[in-house]
């Protein structure tokens, strides 16, 4: 996924084609996909930055680690259950109104 977001070789949608190849990884050997919701789009955005001008890969790590965790929790069937949980994590939050808040 970073490699895609770094190297930008599209004119537009570079993150979301990153994110698709990643998904389509994860889900290839069994694994969940990883949802970045708005209320994490600061932390998602703030580790990809750190990665590129720092070369610091942990903050990243961490965060496509809790992004992971909390996307796993991710799986009710009906459309309005999914809805109401999403917004019971703050996932449709702007990050300055909320946090990430999910139960392992």
């Amino acid at each position: 996924m970073f490699l895609i977001s770094e190297v930008h070789p599209f004119l537009d949608g570079n993150g979301r084609i990153a994110r698709v190849m990643m998904n389509a990884e994860l889900t290839s050997k069994g694994l969940s996909k990883i949802i970045i919701p708005t209320v994490y789009r600061e932390d998602y955005m703030g580790a990809l930055k750190k990665l590129t001008k720092q070369g610091e890969s942990a903050a990243y790590i961490r965060m496509l680690l809790r992004a992971y965790e909390f996307s796993a929790t991710v799986h009710q069937k009906d459309m309005d259950k999914m809805e109401l949980y999403l917004k019971q994590c703050d996932a449709f939050e702007e990050p300055a109104l909320g946090k990430l808040n999910f139960q392992k």
